[in-house]
């Protein structure tokens, strides 16, 4: 069941939730599922991960640590669908497709933007930004994150680059900023980490049929092609999956394409993926991973290709379609395939503005916590 709050009701919602983050933890839900319509699971948000297992996290017992603790080696916030913000230890600054939710869109069926800011007063900083693609609801907050940060370094898929320009109303001038344009398999070494990228192809949105390219869409009015607008289309549906590496070593894989449902969508790309064994895996919750139906989902396909990756932890991303206890209840069912093939991933639904570090041991086992902001 959807609740939809306008984003005033949805921020009263956050400031009762950070009450009870300074408390008790954070909440499980702000004004989604109610207990009688969540979807029921006795593992879900439930219990610790029991080390050595997959699990899901339970955030309420989350312990807490200072914005400047020595041992965190990554503090990650999430502020609505893919919307994500990574500090290392050195204190650069990453955001990743900078987009609040739309209150008037029905397209986000949860409405969890945590703030009225503009996304360049909100984010703790902008050394690098990250575009996994084109579409405006992975960049309506890029024009303003310039604005503040306009040394940011900007990466993006290399032929999303003109729709990305003259999609924000010339807001973006890429003349005056620092863009690279990652190509298919490339690596960049950027201060404090590595990249590395994997070019791929956004999912469908139902199952494939035969049909024709609607030709009126790209057509000047003269009816001869607008070459710009078929450009801009394909190429904004160019994605661009991820691997950073900080200096530190901790590692973080970040999937955002292909995964359909019926199993022939997924990515043959398996070099990038398959037993990459990440410290942190980003996997991505939204379109049609799950035969189609997102309230009742089946969760399989999703399930052994996560158990496949091999992750210490994971956490989902571009999640504005489920509310906290239907994606707390999918990780149950992804952490039940990971314990049949012998994967230990602890499984973080994140809530939205709040501050999490990860920390690592001698022996890699990695840990979860709740950051107060400096």
């Amino acid at each position: 069941m959807s609740v939809k709050l306008s984003r005033r009701d949805f921020l009263k919602a956050s400031a009762i939730s950070a009450l009870g983050v300074a408390t008790l933890g954070p909440s499980v839900a702000l004004g989604e599922s109610t207990a009688a319509d969540a979807p029921q699971t006795e593992t879900a948000a439930a219990k610790a991960v029991t080390p050595g297992t997959s699990g899901v996290v339970d955030r309420a017992s989350l312990p807490r640590r200072a914005w400047d603790d020595p041992e965190l080696l990554v503090k990650i916030r999430w502020s609505g669908v893919n919307f994500y913000e990574f500090v290392l230890p050195g204190g650069v600054s990453i955001v990743m497709d900078p987009y609040f939710d739309d209150p008037d869109n029905d397209h986000n069926e949860y409405k969890y933007t945590p703030t009225d800011l503009p996304g360049g007063d909100w984010v703790h900083g902008a050394d690098y930004i990250l575009l996994t693609h084109g579409h405006f609801d992975h960049t309506g907050e890029l024009p303003s994150v310039l604005e503040k940060y306009p040394l940011a370094h900007l990466v993006a898929p290399e032929h999303s680059l003109p729709s990305l320009i003259f999609g924000h109303e010339n807001k973006i001038n890429y003349a005056g900023h620092y863009f690279d344009a990652a190509g298919a398999h490339d690596k960049f070494v950027y201060k404090g980490f590595t990249l590395e990228t994997c070019r791929s192809n956004h999912n469908v949105s139902a199952k494939p049929t035969t049909d024709s390219l609607d030709g009126s869409k790209y057509q000047n009015a003269d009816g001869t092609v607008n070459f710009y607008e078929l450009y801009r289309w394909i190429y904004e549906r160019e994605i661009m999956n991820m691997k950073i590496t900080t200096d530190e070593g901790f590692t973080i894989l970040i999937w955002n394409s292909e995964m359909q449902a019926d199993g022939m969508g997924y990515e043959s790309r398996s070099y990038f993926y398959k037993d990459a064994k990440p410290d942190l895996f980003m996997y991505q919750v939204a379109g049609a991973s799950f035969d189609y139906d997102r309230r009742n989902p089946n969760c399989q396909h999703m399930g052994e290709w996560i158990a496949s990756v091999k992750g210490s932890a994971a956490m989902p991303e571009h999640q504005q379609h489920f509310s906290y206890d239907e994606l707390d209840a999918m990780s149950a069912q992804f952490s039940d395939i990971c314990n049949a093939q012998g994967v230990s991933t602890a499984f973080l639904t994140p809530e939205t503005g709040v501050w999490y570090g990860y920390t690592k041991d001698a022996d890699g086992n990695i840990d979860i916590c709740l950051v107060d902001e400096a």
